[in-house]
């Protein structure tokens, strides 16, 4: 019985959050569907080249003490109180320097209108801040209906304003007010929703204390950040202008679909994995099933994008986007070995090891420097290439260590993925002959998805997936709820 709810908690909350999210990502999705066909490709350029630094400022602005409150069962409100001053303190401390540093970032792309957009999008980090600790209470209740409306409005009101924006001529300027209303709105509602109000509480031994388990994550997701967005760095140096507009709206376009899967099961899974972490049968039982579920979902959806991708691109963006199709679908890919790798990150930080999170982070840095100096003389396409096979190494790597940790073998982790691989991989195939014979993007579209869709769920079924029944028996049970 115990197992059971368990089992009913972890995949419900899997498909709850992940309904929720992408209905968020859908908004989001047509919002800049609309303003990307009003805005030029340079546009898109410059707000990605300062990319890395909104990555950075945020990682920095978090510190790792989210996870650390989530994973601590007997967190206080002097551990909340504290965070949350900490927080807002390093997010003063954090856009002063932007704020300063705006003119060198401008020259060293040698783009002047930079120091006036950094100066703005930074605007958001205050209003992040405010948002961290409601976030996190949140989250280690699982309440994800209540974050996803709460996402949802915020959403719903930073893209009204985006539109209003695009269609008034105001250019670039949306993009950089865009994150900045999003932000303030996120936080607003937050504080509406939520009871909890920080006390007059700051205790640096608290900070002391929790930073022992979020310091190894706070370097490790600074060095993912920085050698992940280097590559909008080096694109927008080395490369023409455009080539950065092409990554960076192919590879925000896959990021909505990556984010929603990414974010869902990260929001899930580490307060169920924390919950259950001192009955280690139990753990990996669960995680086993959240390895196979999140193969089930992941690879028919990448793959399925990486098909459809050009008779997509081209109905939804003007042909000045054409482009960023070859970007997209390299970004797909990646993604599927980017989310099973954050499951096992999870699995590892709910056993306090994020000290091998922080090794892996090295090995991935030492692979993107090597890929980087490789196709330093190649394309932009090439260098994109190389870091979506990197990605492939890290997830490799991972299972790896988890096999010699606890009784789950990589070569089990493989075979749990193997039949979904296989079965999209060959819905991959399939999908290629009716290119052979349809003209019409739209027709092309339609029938790919169509085909996709139940050549993957009747080749489950006929197989007898036991993930693809306990996911719909479930979701109809939430459903009738």
């Amino acid at each position: 019985m115990k197992e059971q709810s368990l089992k009913q908690k972890t995949v419900g909350a899997l498909l709850w959050n992940l309904l929720d999210r992408m209905g968020q990502q859908v908004l989001l999705f047509i919002v800049g569907i609309i303003v990307a066909n009003i805005l030029s490709v340079e546009d898109y350029a410059l707000v990605g080249m300062l990319a890395i630094f909104t990555a950075i400022a945020n990682i920095v602005l978090d510190s790792g003490f989210s996870s650390a409150l989530i994973r601590k069962q007997d967190a206080t409100e002097e551990d909340y109180s504290s965070v949350f001053y900490f927080n807002l303190s390093i997010s003063v401390v954090l856009y002063a320097i932007l704020f300063f540093a705006a003119p060198y970032i401008a020259q060293f792309y040698n783009q002047p209108l930079l120091t006036d957009l950094t100066r703005i999008i930074f605007l958001s980090l205050p209003f992040n801040s405010l948002s961290l600790i409601q976030n996190t209470l949140l989250n280690k209740k699982i309440e994800f209906k209540r974050l996803a409306k709460i996402n949802f409005i915020s959403l719903l009101i930073s893209g009204g304003c985006s539109l209003a924006m695009a269609y008034n001529g105001l250019g670039v300027w949306t993009l950089a007010w865009q994150p900045v209303i999003l932000s303030f709105s996120k936080s607003a509602l937050l504080w509406m929703s939520n009871q909890w109000r920080p006390k007059l509480i700051f205790q640096l031994s608290n900070i002391q204390s929790l930073f022992g388990f979020a310091s190894s994550l706070l370097l490790a997701s600074l060095i993912n950040s920085i050698f992940t967005n280097i590559y909008s760095v080096a694109i927008g140096k080395l490369y023409p202008t455009k080539d950065l507009g092409y990554y960076s709206q192919g590879n925000k376009i896959s990021l909505m679909v990556i984010s929603s899967i990414y974010s869902s099961l990260q929001a899930a899974t580490y307060p169920i994995f924390s919950s259950i972490q001192d009955d280690k049968e139990r753990s990996i039982r669960s995680y086993r099933k959240t390895i196979r579920f999140t193969a089930f979902l992941t690879f028919p959806l990448m793959i399925g994008l990486v098909s459809i991708a050009e008779p997509l691109i081209s109905i939804l963006l003007k042909k000045e986007w054409a482009g960023c199709i070859p970007f997209f679908q390299l970004t797909c890919i990646a993604g599927i070995f980017t989310i099973l790798t954050s499951i096992n990150q999870n699995f590892i930080k709910v056993y306090g090891r994020s000290d091998v999170i922080f090794k892996l982070e090295i090995v991935r840095t030492v692979l993107i420097i090597l890929g980087l100096l490789v196709s330093l003389k190649e394309s932009a396409l090439v260098m994109i290439g190389i870091q979506t096979l990197i990605q492939a190494i890290i997830y490799l790597i991972s299972i790896i260590y988890i096999g010699h940790s606890i009784e789950y073998s990589w070569t089990k982790q493989l075979k749990d993925i193997l039949p979904y691989t296989v079965i999209s991989v060959l819905m991959w195939g399939l999908l290629v002959i009716p290119e052979y014979y349809i003209g019409s993007y739209y027709a092309l579209l339609l029938t790919k998805m169509t085909i996709g869709i139940l050549f993957y769920y009747i080749t489950n079924k006929y197989l007898g997936s036991q993930i693809l029944r306990e996911a719909v028996e479930i979701l109809f049970k939430q459903k009738s709820k």
